[in-house]
């Protein structure tokens, strides 16, 4: 295919919702891995916890521009380089807890843009 046609059926492509979609779920799916709902995304970040008697096992979730934890510099490089990316929509910073009382790793989540699917961006040990 000649480059003005590639160009043609780009702009094509970019007038169909459903295609930038997909193309949009691609493209996440191949640089971060596996795409969850968040539903489970809150399941898989709860199980980093070990289960305690008495002790309920939740997440915590909080937009990026509103976490008050210190996000070490190799996650706000990720945080750019998937803003950069153009696919994402949301970004949420998501944390364990034994009910109330977090714990010291933190997640990197973003919404893949016009879907329900979630990648997770990268993973940390929080710092006091």
């Amino acid at each position: 295919m000649s480059r003005d046609l590639h160009a043609r059926v780009r702009d094509i492509r970019a007038g169909l919702p459903g295609q930038l979609r997909q193309q949009r779920l691609r493209s996440a799916a191949l640089l971060y891995g596996p795409l969850y709902s968040l539903d489970e995304v809150h399941r898989r970040l709860a199980r980093t916890l070990a289960p305690r008697f008495g002790c309920v096992r939740r997440v915590r979730v909080v937009s990026i521009e509103r976490a008050e934890i210190v996000l070490p510099d190799e996650v706000l490089l990720a945080y750019d380089d998937a803003l950069q990316a153009g696919v994402f929509a949301r970004f949420l910073v998501a944390t364990p807890a034994y009910y109330w009382w977090p714990q010291r790793t933190a997640w990197l989540v973003a919404q893949v843009d016009g879907t329900a699917r979630w990648a997770v961006l990268t993973r940390w040990t929080c710092v006091e």
